[in-house]
């Protein structure tokens, strides 16, 4: 299994566990590098939720405590999850997501619920998925101009509520042509892309983020991925990592990156 895992969330954000929770259960799982990701300010769609800079700054200030702890034993990262609408906020490392999408002079959540995001749906886009996959991908591929972010994060969210094509298939022209244009543009820009384990630890999904022929295609452009849990609890570090080095191994992929105390990326063979 890969010993390294750089998306993570605690209390500071929607985490059900502390920064020293989460960092013990990495050292106790044998992780070699472990980084926590906090969600940026999100006061744009759901007030009060994310980190105001006075809140990010005491998450910089306890992670750095924590890696001072572990020194020698495991390497800590301090890094933030940046959504496309939203603030730039600094850490040593940011991961860009695009969690809403604006619609009408809206803003709303594509993983709130089904629920909300059926609804968001027929209400904005009169019930056309693929308007919806359009406007999303769009949006994505803005991520890097947007936020300057190291890595993109859980790059096909869109489709958190979409196992076993409940809404709109993943393998026709209509959804492909959107995502893979936004794709060959952030990887154009260099960016790598995460495997996300997240929906799968979480029981929204039965395989990772991106989806098979997704990073199948990022294979072929000369892409390069991480491999991320998303954690919100201690217990779902890691999680899935086994599968998603198989899919990555599928794919084509024979490495992945992993964050280097110095900065930078290193490449870890599968």
């Amino acid at each position: 299994m890969i010993r390294a895992d750089f998306h993570a969330h605690t209390t500071y954000c929607d985490g059900a566990n502390s920064p020293r929770e989460m960092v013990e259960r990495a050292w106790e799982m044998g992780l070699t590098d472990f980084g926590i990701s906090g969600h940026a300010d999100f006061s744009f769609c759901e007030p009060g939720f994310g980190m105001s800079d006075a809140v990010l700054e005491q998450y910089r200030e306890e992670l750095l405590a924590l890696r001072e702890e572990y020194r020698g034993r495991m390497n800590v990262y301090i890094g933030i999850e940046l959504d496309c609408l939203g603030p730039v906020q600094k850490a040593e490392y940011a991961i860009g997501s695009t969690h809403c999408v604006e619609k009408n002079g809206e803003i709303i959540s594509v993983d709130d619920t089904a629920e909300f995001l059926e609804a968001s749906v027929r209400r904005l886009w009169k019930g056309d998925w693929y308007a919806f996959v359009r406007d999303y991908y769009e949006l994505e591929a803005t991520v890097y101009d947007r936020t300057g972010c190291d890595w993109v994060g859980h790059f096909d969210l869109l489709t958190k509520f979409n196992e076993g094509f409940r809404y709109f298939d993943e393998r026709c022209d209509e959804y492909l042509e959107p995502a893979l244009a936004a794709m060959r543009k952030l990887n154009g820009q260099g960016l790598p892309f995460e495997i996300n384990t997240g929906a799968m630890s979480r029981g929204y999904r039965s395989a990772p983020y991106p989806s098979h022929i997704l990073l199948k295609e990022l294979r072929q452009m000369g892409g390069r991925i991480l491999i991320s849990s998303d954690s919100h609890s201690a217990n779902a570090i890691g999680y899935g990592f086994e599968k998603a080095e198989r899919l990555a191994w599928e794919c084509g992929f024979r490495s992945v990156l992993a964050l280097r105390p110095e900065g930078g990326f290193r490449e870890i063979p599968l």
